[in-house]
């Protein structure tokens, strides 16, 4: 009679490739998701331009993107791209012509809020001031409205 307690279990090896093989789409899939993000796509780049030169033209907006190039903004909105939330082209273009926007989006940024733009929710941002609440939400509204290319 044959003592099974003493073999180690064999596992087949398809299986062990199985797991190479979704632990190596797992990365790549991140890859993309980072590349998309950090790299943009050509209708980013070509805003991100624009505020560059935005920046040169009005020299008080500096200030309003280097708050932005420091916060997790990015993280959930393009310029021009929507990811969690609206893009910031977006949200120029929906508040731009209002006279108290700047006063709303900074209250927006450190307040936070659910049901402007869907069911996502903008989560609130106690750390960010006023001031510098105020110097990203005159950044956004700077955002040049998108033309025809």
């Amino acid at each position: 009679m044959r003592d099974y307690d003493d073999e180690p279990m064999q596992r087949p090896k398809w299986l062990g490739w199985l797991i190479i093989i979704g632990m190596v789409a797992v990365v790549l899939g991140l890859l993309n998701l980072g590349v998309r993000l950090y790299i943009g796509t050509p209708a980013d780049q070509s805003t991100a331009q624009r505020m560059q030169e935005m920046v040169q033209q009005r020299p008080e907006l500096a200030q309003g993107q280097a708050y932005m190039d420091g916060s997790d903004c990015m993280r959930c909105h393009g310029i021009d791209r929507k990811f969690v939330g609206p893009s910031f082209l977006q949200v120029a273009d929906k508040y731009r012509g209002q006279n108290d926007a700047t006063a709303y989006i900074a209250r927006k940024i450190r307040e936070g809020s659910v049901g402007v733009w869907g069911n996502t929710i903008m989560p609130r941002h106690p750390q960010v001031t006023q001031e510098q609440a105020e110097g990203m939400a005159d950044w956004i509204l700077a955002i040049p409205p998108k033309t025809r290319e």
